[in-house]
C-alpha cells in the first residue's frame, strides 16, 4: 500500500474509533440527563438544544463547509498567506453574525419573559449560537488540514464528559437540575471547548508575514460559502424538523420521550460520519491535483461504504432498541415504536448521504 493510501486508512481508523467512543459518550450523557432531570425539564433541554443546532449552520455561514474546499488547495500549492487570510476572515465574520443573532435573541427573550416558557428557550438558544457557530467553523478548519483529533476529540469526547461530570457533581451536592442550570452548563462547556480549539488553531497557523484578504478573495469565499450555507442549513432544518415542530405543539414531557426513542438510532450514524470526516479532505486533494478519475473513484467508494455500513449499523441498533430505551428509564420503553417508524421512514431515502443523515444526532455533533 502506498504511503498516501496507508495514511488515509489510518485516518479512517482513527476517525472511526473516535466516533464510536463519542457515540457511546453522547448516548450515555442523554441517559444521564434523562435520569437526573425531571422529565419536563429534560424535554425543555431537548427542545432548546435542537433549536440551537437547527440555527447553528446558518450562524456558521457555510464557512465550515467551504473551508474544506479552499484550505487543502492553498496548502498543497504553498499559498500560506491566502490560507491564513481565509482563517481570519471566516472567523471574524462568523463571530460577528452569530453574536448579532445572540443579541436579537436576548431582546426577543426579554420581550417574551426570560423566566420561563418560550422566552427562556429563546434566551438559551441565542446565548449558545455564537459558540456553536464557532465550533462548526473550527471543525471545518481542522478537517481541512487533516487534524482529525482536533476536529473530533474536544467536541465529541471532552465536551460530553465535562457536561456529565458537572451535572453529576451538582446532583451529589443536592441541587436539582433545572432547565436554566443545565442550559448554562451546556453553554459554558461549548464556550470552553470552542475557545480552546480556536487558540490551538491560531497557534498552529501563526504567521509572521502580512495577512490581509483582498476584496476579490472575500467575494470569492462568500460566493462559495453562501450556497453551502443554504444547503447545510436547510438540511439541518429538515433533519431536526420533527423535534422542532413537536416542541411547538407538544408538552416538554412528550418531547423528551420522543427524542429519546427517535434519536437512539443515532448510534448507527457514527459509521457514516467516520467516512465523511476523512472523505471531504480526500475529495479536495483529488480536485486540487486535477485527477478527475481519482476523484470519481473516491466518491464512489465513499458512497458505497457509507450506505452499506450505515444500513448494517441501523439493523444492529434496532435489535438493541428495547434495552437502549430502558436505560433512559421505564417510561421511555414505550417509545420503541418510534424507533421502528424512524427506520422505516428513512429507508426510502436510499442515497448514501441522506441515509446516514437520517439517523444523525439532532446536535449533529454533540451532547
Amino acid at each position: 500500500m502506498s504511503e498516501p493510501g496507508r495514511s488515509g486508512l489510518n485516518e479512517a481508523i482513527l476517525a472511526f474509533g473516535i466516533r464510536v467512543l463519542s457515540a457511546v459518550l453522547m448516548l450515555g450523557l442523554q441517559i444521564l440527563l434523562a435520569r437526573l432531570m425531571p422529565l419536563d425539564f429534560y424535554g425543555g433541554y431537548v427542545a432548546a438544544w435542537t433549536w440551537m443546532l437547527a440555527l447553528g449552520s446558518f450562524a456558521a455561514l457555510g464557512f465550515a463547509e467551504s473551508s474544506v474546499r479552499f484550505l487543502p488547495r492553498y496548502r498543497a500549492r504553498g499559498q500560506e498567506a491566502r490560507l491564513r487570510a481565509y482563517w481570519r476572515f471566516g472567523l471574524s465574520l462568523v463571530m460577528a453574525v452569530s453574536t448579532g443573532l445572540a443579541v436579537i435573541a436576548a431582546v426577543l427573550a426579554h420581550m417574551l419573559g426570560a423566566d420561563g416558557g418560550p422566552g427562556l428557550l429563546v434566551l438559551l438558544v441565542g446565548l449558545g449560537l455564537p459558540f456553536l457557530a464557532l465550533e462548526y467553523y473550527l471543525e471545518g478548519i481542522a478537517r481541512s488540514f487533516g487534524w482529525f483529533r482536533l476536529a473530533t476529540v474536544p467536541v465529541y469526547i471532552i465536551r460530553p464528559l465535562l457536561i456529565g461530570a458537572i451535572c453529576l457533581a451538582l446532583v451529589q451536592a443536592g441541587m436539582v437540575l433545572t432547565l436554566p442550570l443545565v442550559g448554562a452548563i451546556l453553554i459554558a462547556a461549548m464556550a470552553l471547548v470552542a475557545i480552546g480549539v480556536a487558540l490551538v488553531i491560531a497557534w498552529r497557523l501563526r504567521f509572521s508575514g502580512p495577512v490581509r484578504a483582498t476584496a476579490r478573495q472575500k467575494s470569492l469565499w462568500l460566493r462559495a460559502a453562501l450556497p453551502l450555507l443554504a444547503v447545510s442549513g436547510l438540511e439541518d432544518l429538515a433533519s431536526y424538523a420533527d423535534v422542532l415542530v413537536l416542541s411547538l405543539l407538544a408538552t416538554p414531557d412528550e418531547v423528551g420521550l420522543y427524542f429519546a426513542a427517535a434519536r437512539a438510532l443515532a448510534l448507527a450514524n457514527f459509521v457514516g460520519y467516520a467516512i465523511y470526516l476523512v472523505s471531504g479532505r480526500r475529495f479536495a486533494l483529488d480536485l486540487a491535483s486535477r485527477d478527475r478519475a481519482e476523484l470519481q473513484r473516491s466518491v464512489h467508494v465513499a458512497s458505497r461504504l457509507t450506505f452499506w455500513s450505515t444500513l448494517a449499523a441501523v439493523a444492529v441498533t434496532l435489535l438493541a432498541g428495547p434495552f437502549l430505551l430502558a436505560a433512559f428509564g421505564p417510561a421511555f420503553v414505550e417509545g420503541y415504536g418510534v424507533m421502528v417508524s424512524w427506520a422505516w421512514g428513512c429507508w426510502p431515502r436510499r442515497s448514501a448521504g441522506r441515509l446516514a443523515n437520517c439517523w444523525s444526532w439532532p446536535d449533529g455533533s454533540g451532547p
